[in-house]
């Protein structure tokens, strides 16, 4: 019935309000601070819904050496969002892949028709946890080690509670910028 509604051409708009917190010391690999967002989506159209979601991390440095380079940085996320009934497939919650859900493949954490096509979820809880430790002395590669956890469901349910552990690589090429290559 989902996935019904969405076929064919589809006329949709949204208009989204939201909050934004953020005390980093850096935008790209954060050492300090918190990031934290609210926000409300009403969309209207060929679908109407309404959408409420929450995302937060939290980064502390653990250890670093006397110059400031070398920091342990422990990164604690959780993502929560709630949107009604009247969500139309495309906009609902899909979870797994990179920056996701780590361990599962792309949209691989969502409900699922009885043939096994993902068709999203109105309810989402993903909470991360990740420990960054720098290998070399000049701070390009660092190894992350983490656990993903959370669901997305039809509606506020833990009983498809998921959660991974990994590892991962954090590689910086000056050529490329300040933004890392990672590997989970």
């Amino acid at each position: 019935a989902v996935l019904a509604r969405a076929l064919g051409s589809n006329f949709l708009s949204t208009i989204r309000v939201s909050a934004t917190n953020d005390t980093r010391d850096a935008n790209i690999l954060p050492g300090d601070g918190h990031w934290i967002e609210i926000g409300f989506e009403q969309g209207f159209g060929d679908f109407t819904f309404s959408r409420f979601d929450g995302e937060g991390r939290l980064y502390f440095t653990l250890f670093q050496r006397p110059d400031g380079s070398g920091s342990h940085v422990l990164t604690l996320g959780t993502n929560l969002g709630f949107s009604t009934n009247d969500t139309p497939v495309f906009e609902r919650y899909f979870a797994g892949g990179f920056q996701s859900f780590r361990g599962f493949t792309y949209r691989g954490v969502t409900p699922r028709t009885g043939v096994g096509i993902a068709v999203g979820g109105t309810f989402q809880t993903l909470s991360t946890m990740e420990y960054r430790v720098p290998v070399t002395a000049d701070d390009m590669i660092q190894v992350v080690a983490f656990t993903d956890v959370g669901t997305v469901d039809n509606r506020v349910s833990f009983d498809r509670f998921r959660a991974t552990v990994g590892l991962g690589l954090r590689v910086m090429i000056p050529a490329m910028g300040q933004i890392p290559l990672a590997f989970d």
